[in-house]
């Protein structure tokens, strides 16, 4: 954790009150709790569908702040990672309030996914072995991360994730990690509800048909293999036969901009020189990145309109 004396106090170069934060340091809390209460805050709070269908409607949304507490916090280790790194991709596209709205809204349908897994097993004689069962007990935050992945995979149809070391582009990377969820389940010692991960991604890409104008914007900052087009873009380059211009010469002008600021922030004498230098040149409500992907070499750096912003934050750290 740093303090900005500008920003207030910030964690992985978000303030704390951004939502990344909120949801990493909510989750870490209850995990911290789970070590005292003795299993009750799984018995009460996890999600079982005997409990809800009996009342116990709120561990549709609980379950969601509960993992497995072990000598290694990894179950906790890997959804938040999930949750923060498809989360700084994510909300520069669709912002704060709609991140939010879809990671909870996620995790919502997920729960009731499962819930209605179970009743349905029940309906069909309660030896489905792809069904969820009443007394199943689901805890994680996985749920609300599918549905991030979901709407990853719509934005960034072309970025390469690795899932367990395999590499897998990410339009397919939902279906991919249910398979290999289902694989450990069933021939591993892991237990995975592959129906929580399922409905958390189908309620984000029901949400997504539903309000598509809220989260599918025209456009989306511009990442070197991952291009996305809006269904209007879709529309205008089918009814168009005019040549594109390459990518590359779109971002020419910014990117000798930024050399020249470089250039000149290596001819500074001193500290103070360097942010006296690069103060005039700040970008209003820049929604920069985390201080550990600032790299001065990297060809997307070199293109982003925000590199003022990062190198005056390096320069007062």
């Amino acid at each position: 954790m740093s303090r900005n004396r500008s920003q207030g106090a910030s964690l992985f170069g978000n303030p704390i009150l951004h939502p990344l934060n909120v949801i990493l340091i909510l989750n870490c809390f209850i995990f911290f709790l789970q070590y005292f209460a003795n299993q009750q805050l799984v018995f009460r709070f996890g999600l079982t569908p005997d409990f809800v269908l009996s009342g116990a409607i709120w561990q549709i949304f609980t379950y969601g702040f509960l993992h497995e507490v072990g000598l290694l916090p990894l179950h906790l280790f890997f959804n938040m990672y999930g949750m923060y790194m498809l989360g700084n991709h994510i909300i520069p596209i669709i912002g704060k309030t709609k991140f939010t709205i879809l990671y909870f809204v996620s995790q919502v349908g997920a729960g009731i996914f499962v819930v209605l897994s179970a009743y349905l097993n029940v309906v069909l004689g309660g030896q489905v072995p792809l069904l969820e069962s009443m007394t199943s007990q689901t805890i994680g935050a996985s749920g609300a991360i599918f549905g991030l992945l979901a709407l990853f995979g719509i934005f960034y149809p072309n970025a390469e994730l690795l899932l367990f070391i395999i590499p897998v582009k990410a339009k397919n990377a939902v279906w991919a990690a249910l398979l290999i969820g289902f694989l450990i389940s069933q021939f591993g010692n892991g237990s995975i509800s592959s129906t929580c991960h399922l409905g958390g991604a189908l309620t984000a890409l029901l949400v997504i048909k539903l309000f598509p104008k809220h989260f599918l914007p025209s456009t989306i900052p511009y990442l070197p293999g991952l291009e996305w087009e809006s269904p209007k873009q879709k529309e205008t380059n089918f009814q168009s036969k005019a040549k594109q211009v390459p990518v590359e010469d779109l971002f020419q002008d910014q990117k000798k901009s930024n050399e020249s600021i470089l250039k000149q922030i290596e001819l500074q004498k001193d500290t103070s020189s360097v942010i006296n230098y690069l103060q005039p040149l700040q970008v209003e409500n820049a929604n920069i990145c985390p201080p550990s992907t600032y790299n001065t070499e990297d060809p997307i750096c070199l293109r982003c309109e925000w590199l003022p912003n990062c190198a005056l934050r390096k320069a007062k750290a």
